[in-house]
């Protein structure tokens, strides 16, 4: 029988009769061929990755495409365009790398001034307040940001000065590229901030926010109006303007070049915000949400939403002058502000964070609720948590003056029944302690002398209280950066019983707070 297969003698891989060592030499020869022709194709890739002649690498591309691997070209290309390529060992984000534009107007500047002049810093920021026409004074350079005259909006028509301040962004943007261009910028320019004349920021707790996102991505981030018949009207997903909103350089690179088709296919819209957003929704970029940025689209009494913060650093502050003014310790709406202002000054992280807490005393337990720099609240009775974090309807809403809705929850406030009326205090003093900060608050009793007070015993022994001494340890602004929490207090009398000592914690692991 003549077998199929016929081994063949001598040397070679011809065969594979000649023995299980040659069969094992011919295997290896085979590998180390296979391995050094897998590394002379990736050394070509790595060293000629685009010969122009029409490489092996150029199968891997598509050829209609701009970018490389078949991919379009995306976002990359735009975190090109900004001042930093690199993405490793970057600094953290500071205050100068923040680029204010306030819009304003010449008329009013100096009636909203103050406003400005209680956050700016001018040996740190940098930015301009940008104008409709020149000052009718002289310019207050020394408390407040430098002013630009914004170019023409006339061709825009009856919305002319909505399409001015909505290129504020644009305009601060070309500013700062003149600046880069003739090597004049302090620093690199990081993200562009819009507010309003009238705005308060908080600028510690504003880079706070800033940090938690790559300024090297397409970012615009805001929040939304309290008042749902706003958002309605306009858009949730939009960042109202006179709260302020960021945008990140590689997004303000783009709208600056789409601004002006866009304000031509949007001059149907009322605000300068709305115009911006529909740009920066033609980009692909959403809202990103930080509910510390406030419009304040309430009329009224702010104090319930102030006094029941969201566990978010405090950002800004809007409207203030068209509400009554938050605090009684001062008779204008600038003057009310300035207290939570200088507090936060402190310690800025922990501007209005609510902390909880309960009193027990023979037959009685208080709840006692604080939100730091502002306000503490003393009932005399037990109330949980989950009341006590929903805002007090001391306000209506923006455009309507109705009881709601708003986007968040609200609970009814009573202040014509003495046994359902909790008691007011309000910031008085602030200073520093021993790596802590002291906030004392002084009673503010809201209804008339004349009118009669609750009898029952937990009511009595609140009454004797004047005084809220709260001692705290400052928060860092890496606390933004864990999971958010709302941290314990315990509480003491002290003084005969008229100061109520409230020392402020952290809060252990599963610890609860319940009355």
């Amino acid at each position: 029988m003549q077998h199929k297969w016929k081994a063949v003698e001598g040397g070679g891989c011809a065969g594979v009769a000649g023995g299980g060592d040659q069969r094992r030499r011919c295997v290896a020869a085979s590998l180390s061929m296979l391995i050094a022709a897998t590394l002379a194709f990736l050394a070509y890739v790595a060293f000629f990755p685009n010969d122009g002649a029409g490489g092996l690498y150029r199968l891997w591309r598509c050829q209609d495409c701009a970018g490389e691997l078949g991919e379009f070209p995306g976002d990359e290309a735009a975190a090109a365009d900004g001042p930093s390529a690199s993405r490793a060992a970057r600094e953290p984000t500071t205050l100068s790398h923040v680029v204010f534009g306030i819009g304003a107007s010449a008329r009013t500047w100096d009636q909203r001034r103050g406003y400005a002049e209680l956050w700016w810093r001018p040996d740190q920021m940098r930015g301009h307040v940008w104008l409709d026409e020149e000052p009718v004074s002289p310019w207050p350079a020394a408390t407040c940001p430098p002013y630009r005259v914004s170019a023409d909006a006339s061709r825009f028509g009856d919305r002319a000065s909505a399409a001015r301040m909505a290129r504020i962004v644009a305009d601060s943007f070309l500013a700062v590229a003149a600046e880069l261009g003739n090597n004049t910028a302090r620093d690199e320019p990081r993200w562009f901030v819009m507010g309003d004349d009238d705005t308060v920021f908080f600028p510690d707790n504003l880079v706070a926010v800033l940090r938690k996102y790559d300024h090297e991505e397409m970012y615009y981030v805001g929040a939304p109006s309290e008042s749902v018949e706003q958002d309605v009207m306009h858009s949730y997903g939009m960042a109202f303007g006179g709260g302020g909103f960021a945008v990140s350089y590689p997004a303000a690179a783009a709208l600056a070049k789409a601004i002006d088709g866009c304000l031509d296919r949007y001059v149907y819209f009322y605000g300068s915000d709305q115009r911006v957003q529909a740009c920066l929704t033609e980009l692909g970029v959403p809202l990103t949400r930080e509910p510390g940025f406030h419009q304040v689209d309430i009329r009224g009494d702010a104090y319930g939403m102030l006094a029941a913060h969201p566990v978010a650093p405090l950002v800004s502050l809007h409207h203030l002058d068209h509400i009554q003014p938050i605090s009684p310790q001062g008779k204008t709406a600038l003057e009310a502000v300035r207290p939570l202002v200088a507090a936060s000054r402190l310690d800025p992280a922990r501007a209005l964070q609510q902390s909880i807490c309960y009193q027990r005393g023979p037959g009685y337990v208080w709840s006692v609720s604080v939100a730091w720099g502002y306000t503490a609240q003393l009932y005399p009775w037990a109330v949980a948590p989950h009341d006590l974090e929903v805002p007090l309807q001391t306000f209506r809403t923006w455009r309507s003056w109705a009881d709601g809705p708003f986007v968040f929850n609200t609970r009814p406030l009573s202040p014509r029944d003495a046994c359902a009326r909790h008691a007011m205090f309000f910031l008085s003093a602030a200073r520093n302690g021993t790596a802590t900060t002291v906030t004392e608050y002084v009673r503010h009793d809201a209804a008339p002398p004349s009118e009669k007070e609750c009898d029952r015993a937990s009511f009595r022994a609140a009454s004797t209280v004047h005084t809220v001494r709260v001692i705290a340890p400052r928060m860092s602004e890496s606390d933004w950066r864990r999971a958010p929490r709302r941290q314990c207090c315990k509480t003491r009398r002290t003084s005969w019983g008229s100061v109520l000592e409230v020392r402020i914690r952290r809060c252990g692991r599963g610890e609860l707070t319940s009355p």
